[in-house]
């Protein structure tokens, strides 16, 4: 059984190889015809798209909320939106190629390819139509608090995984760099009233002058700031991110903040991309605040910066804004 793609879709993109799938779809390259420029598509299956991630716009059109997110904000640091469709089977959403192939340790290559995810890729039937076995309906449920291990991508990725296994860790310098596009995002969001609520280092597509880039807005949500209720919070029950990165709260199955959950994975990000390894060897020592003894030397205005994102206490952890002021990335403080 083959399905039919919508036709003001193929008159605007030819599709080209399959990049990567995952539990909502799957993502294919794609020419813009008119300009010649390689794009990403990412395939959103309709029916794995639960309930609580479908957003109404002020227009009453129904969208996943990664298109909603992406189509409604722009930032340097966020993959960019170009365009989106609908069918009765599939939603479309057309977005920007950013990153480098990040290959053996001996080399690297500059090819830019899409934001990938990194789960195993499957084989569609790629024409005017799309083939229904090129994808499996019995996928695992993707909202387990269970992260298995990444599984060796067709393609080799360009996120900043791979990035990390290629370099191993960063110097501090590089780290900051990285980090502070991301703190600028994270912040820029929050000023939104959106919180992502999968911070990892799967989820930027990073390229070889290390430009990062925020991806897969699929388990994002819109706080209440979002809609104008400035004074009004709200505590989440379900977690759907990955567990190395979830905060104490979330491991305790505690109701929890969105906003101090995020701060805490901005924390496990930010020490991997320093040492190269998670800062925790399991969810008691998270839990506990047991730290792995840095193997490397840092500063010590970065040492105190890690200590206040990963506290266990999350009322004690800085806002993303406080984040931003901090003296690590202002030398002369």
């Amino acid at each position: 059984m083959h399905h039919r793609l919508p036709t003001a879709f193929l008159e605007k993109y030819s599709l080209g190889d399959e990049l990567g799938s995952g539990g909502f779809g799957f993502v294919l390259s794609a020419m813009h015809r008119a300009s010649g420029i390689e794009v990403a598509v990412k395939f959103i299956l309709r029916e794995k798209v639960p309930s609580h991630a479908w957003v109404q716009t002020e227009q009453g059109q129904v969208l996943p909320m990664e298109i909603y997110v992406l189509k409604t904000t722009q930032h340097p640091s966020i993959i960019g939106y170009l365009d989106d469709y609908q069918d009765e089977r599939f939603c479309y959403l057309v977005m920007e190629l950013h990153g480098t192939q990040w290959e053996s340790p001996a080399s690297v290559s500059t090819t830019t390819t899409a934001a990938l995810p990194t789960t195993p890729p499957h084989s569609p039937a790629l024409s005017q139509t799309l083939s229904e076995d090129s994808w499996d309906d019995n996928d695992d449920d993707i909202f387990s608090t269970t992260s298995p291990a990444p599984a060796p991508a067709r393609r080799t990725s360009c996120d900043l995984f791979e990035c990390i296994e290629r370099h191993h860790n960063f110097e501090e310098s590089v780290a900051k760099m990285i980090f502070k596009q991301i703190v600028d995002c994270v912040a820029h969001l929050d000023h939104l009233g959106i919180c992502h609520r999968d911070i990892k280092d799967e989820n930027f597509v990073i390229d070889h002058q290390f430009k990062v880039k925020m991806i897969d807005f699929g388990s994002s949500v819109l706080l209440p700031r979002h809609y104008g209720h400035t004074n009004k919070t709200y505590l989440f029950e379900k977690f759907y991110g990955t567990v190395s990165f979830a905060s104490p709260e979330i491991l305790m199955g505690q109701r929890y903040r969105a906003e101090p959950a995020e701060i805490w994975s901005l924390g496990v990000l930010l020490y991997t991309l320093l040492f190269g390894e998670v800062p925790f060897s399991g969810p008691h020592a998270a839990v506990a605040g047991q730290c792995v003894p840095p193997k490397l030397k840092v500063s010590s205005k970065c040492l105190h910066l890690l200590s206040c994102l990963l506290d266990p206490h999350p009322d004690r952890r800085p806002t993303i804004h406080q984040v931003l002021m901090h003296p690590w990335f202002h030398p002369s403080a």
